[in-house]
């Protein structure tokens, strides 16, 4: 009796030290995960670097399309935690950079919409990052070779001197693709704007000295500044823009009638000459006071040094420690503004009168269940002026006004 039980055990151990293999901090189950994805420039090269949790190489495909040309980067099987759906571009070779879901397929999709008939090359790098994860970089540069058709060439995983061109399909005849600037609106369309308006609301404009120096900056976001300035907003902090680029500005508001709320508006000059500015207003429960958003704005910003000290894989730090946190501040934030909803309606009423469905639209979102699969859902809700609603932890409203 006692030697099948031994052979059965003898069994038992060969398979498990067949099948065990201790965890590394990255697990090799779990899916890629892309934290962190930013756009500069220097010394010509425009650099989109982002923080992988390991080394994947993503699929490149450029789309060759006189209008609109792209970059596209596939990461399958991914998923992103604290990156925005829209990052605005260097106005260089790049108008912006939009993050969404692979069509079809599990995965992330970042698409670069690259500037018209700017020809460049392109590269890519990867390294082990600093405090863990791995940083993938692609670099775009113009292409002086001037007599070339304009359409972009690659180079693989070589360092920005020694890159090599490879060959990629010309551009069709201009033709066959007739560059067409974006047209002024009709007469038509401007009596139809103006009619959907109160008399006079175009000319809102606000009276304080802060808000009329953002007035300045951004005078198409006069109504909305205006209803601000008269729902007692006031500017709390002004500071240089987003990579300090000469003209940025940065301003953060608040409200005593509406202590869980923030406002961030920001101004960012384009460095193409001639081209549109860039202005965000961004509404957003992120003063929420509770331990919950504390704990999660402490836990949020910690390094990779800090993930690796308390949790065995980068996917724990997301699954166990943050997701459970997003969860409790997506129905907090819900429940916020409902409370508020007659402010929210009033702004969006202001920030974009010509679009009558929207409150409608962003209630409709803000008042689905949470769906405690997901780490969250970003919606664009118009597109002139652009509004996009962001669901993932804190709930935000950002619009875009391009130019004035």
């Amino acid at each position: 009796m006692k030697s099948p039980l031994r052979c059965l055990l003898l069994c038992f151990g060969v398979w498990l030290c067949l099948v065990w293999q201790p965890q590394t901090i990255f697990g090799q189950g779990n899916d890629l995960i892309i934290s962190r994805m930013g756009l500069s420039q220097t010394r010509g090269t425009t650099f989109l670097t982002m923080l992988l949790s390991r080394a994947q190489q993503p699929r490149i495909q450029p789309v060759v399309d006189r209008q609109s040309p792209k970059l596209i980067i596939d990461f399958p099987k991914a998923r992103v935690f604290d990156v925005p759906a829209l990052q605005m571009g260097d106005q260089q070779l790049v108008n912006q950079v939009r993050t969404m879901a692979i069509p079809g397929e599990d995965g992330v999709r970042i698409v670069l919409d690259l500037v018209p008939d700017r020809p460049y090359t392109f590269w890519r790098s990867g390294r082990p990052g600093p405090v863990g994860g791995y940083q993938f970089m692609i670099g775009l540069k113009p292409d002086t070779e001037l007599d070339k058709a304009p359409s972009p060439g690659l180079a693989v995983d070589r360092p920005p001197s020694t890159y090599t061109r490879e060959p990629v399909p010309a551009l069709p005849p201009p033709r066959d693709y007739p560059i067409r600037p974006e047209a002024a609106p009709s007469p038509e369309d401007r009596r139809t704007y103006e009619t959907a308006l109160p008399p006079g609301f175009e000319q809102r404009r606000p009276t304080s000295g802060p808000m009329s120096e953002i007035y300045q900056l951004m005078p198409a976001a006069g109504p909305v500044l205006a209803f601000l300035e008269q729902q007692g907003w006031s500017v709390d902090k002004r500071a240089p823009g987003r990579g300090g680029s000469q003209g940025a500005e940065k301003f953060t508001l608040s409200s005593s009638r509406f202590p869980e709320l923030s406002l961030k508006i920001e101004h960012i000059p384009t460095r193409a000459s001639g081209g549109p500015a860039i202005n965000l207003i961004a509404l957003a429960t992120d003063r929420l006071a509770d331990p919950v958003a504390e704990k999660y704005r402490g836990k949020v910003d910690w390094d990779m040094a800090k993930i690796k000290a308390n949790y065995e894989d980068i996917g724990d730090y997301f699954d166990d420690g943050l997701k459970p946190l997003r969860i409790k501040l997506r129905e907090m934030s819900k429940a916020v503004v409902l409370r508020n909803f007659e402010f929210y309606e009033k702004f969006l009423q202001a920030a974009a009168p010509q679009k009558p469905g929207l409150v409608e639209q962003i209630d409709k979102h803000i008042r689905e269940k949470v769906n405690k699969r997901f780490e969250g859902a970003q919606f664009t809700e118009s597109e002139r002026p652009l509004v996009i609603l962001d669901l993932v932890d804190f709930y935000t409203i950002r619009v875009y006004f391009i130019g004035g």
